[in-house]
């Protein structure tokens, strides 16, 4: 699916942010906020496992920058997408972001946390 990327992609992220999953959540076709764990008043709560940029977006902004350093702890996402894109340009994949099709994995046990107690988006995915 991130081969039809014209700019800039998003897609719901699987074992993130101590949940299930996070996602953006899509009306009509169109990114409209976050189902996350943490901070979704960031501009782009999502994780970098969450999206994908074409390369023609990265060489029309030679100056967009993915800081490693210089960024708040949770937004260098927010940081990066902000030079290239806005929320409302982003193109939602899998389903219109309804299906876990990336997971945010390491070797450590799964840290679930933030999971709500009872499920609270308006969709059921499965992970």
């Amino acid at each position: 699916q991130m081969r039809t990327t014209r700019k800039v992609s998003v897609w719901p992220v699987g074992l993130v942010g101590g949940r299930r999953y996070e996602r953006p959540i899509v009306e009509n076709g169109k990114v409209v906020g976050w189902y996350t764990g943490w901070r979704a008043d960031r501009p782009f709560a999502i994780d970098m496992a969450g999206f994908a940029v074409s390369l023609q977006v990265i060489l029309s902004h030679p100056k967009a920058v993915f800081k490693r350093r210089g960024s708040q702890p949770g937004m260098q996402e927010s940081d990066f997408l902000k030079q290239i894109t806005t929320v409302e340009e982003l193109e939602p994949k899998a389903n219109n972001c309804t299906k876990v099709l990336v997971w945010h994995t390491r070797t450590e046990k799964v840290n679930l946390a933030n999971e709500p107690k009872y499920h609270l988006d308006t969709v059921n995915i499965e992970v």
